[in-house]
């Protein structure tokens, strides 16, 4: 599973602002999805109001909304709905902060973020796109009566000065395998992992189950025994998980996790 730092971008690991979406920066970002799809070869059609793959059902929608608009900036959330069959009725929802000098810049590093954040896992996973270098992390979870194969996202990690927070990360994912793996009723699901630390202690977290707050997750999170430091760092990851009947396979992540509970 792969970390990437996004240190130098702003920080911007903050909260989502709900209000109305704009139409025009809307098909900004359809376009911008559009691109990304025929980049990758994959052939995508630009609907009036959304992105489809029409073979594989899959289907993008996108809302801007603007939070704040100053001397210093422009600052905006970007929303990337994502429909697929393979999903159930439950579509995939993520947001995105965005900061820049002007709006179009906003759009863009929101949009980067949706880029490596979780891009790959959509593609490698609802379209079956193979890339020359796989991105997502793939592994299979499972129990008796429900199986699932795992589509990891890599770690995204930013920092005032180093991320210490992804030291331990490797521990909590074990263990939240484990639990999902125990508690999870069979299907579809797509899961959030987020916290920020300032001054020693974390100062924001979630863990997400399907778009909605997943209790349980969020105390295995709260109770792990985080390495912080002083400055302020986030990290971020995204796990998107479909049924199959696979042999259990562990992903690296999971089995360093593993050999550090059991050191």
């Amino acid at each position: 599973m792969a970390t990437l730092d996004i240190s130098r971008w702003p920080q911007t690991f903050e909260g989502v602002f709900v209000g109305p979406g704009s139409i025009m920066a809307s098909q900004e970002v359809l376009d911008l999805i559009h691109e990304a799809l025929i980049a990758h070869g994959i052939s995508a059609i630009r609907g009036q109001n959304d992105v489809r793959l029409e073979l594989e059902h899959l289907r993008f929608e996108a809302e801007v909304f603007d939070r704040e608009q100053s001397d210093a900036g422009h600052r905006l959330v970007l929303e990337i709905h994502v429909f697929s069959p393979l999903l159930g009725t439950q579509p995939v929802i993520e947001s995105f902060v965005g900061l820049g000098d002007t709006r179009e810049e906003a759009i863009f590093q929101a949009f980067g973020k949706f880029l490596i954040g979780v891009f790959h896992v959509l593609i490698e996973s609802l379209a079956k796109h193979v890339c020359d270098n796989m991105q997502a992390d793939i592994e299979f979870w499972q129990r008796s009566d429900a199986s699932w194969k795992v589509y990891g996202g890599p770690v995204i990690t930013q920092a005032a000065m180093e991320c210490t927070l992804n030291q331990r990360y490797p521990a909590f994912y074990a263990q939240l395998e484990k639990l999902f793996s125990a508690s999870v009723p069979p299907g579809s699901h797509f899961v959030r992992i987020f916290m920020a630390s300032y001054e020693g202690a974390l100062v924001g977290y979630e863990v997400l189950l399907d778009n909605e707050t997943w209790p349980e997750g969020q105390e295995l999170l709260v109770g792990q025994d985080w390495y912080h430091n002083e400055g302020y760092q986030a990290l971020r990851q995204v796990i998107l998980a479909l049924p199959e009947k696979r042999p259990v396979a562990l992903s690296r992540w999971a089995q360093l996790g593993k050999k550090i509970l059991r050191g």
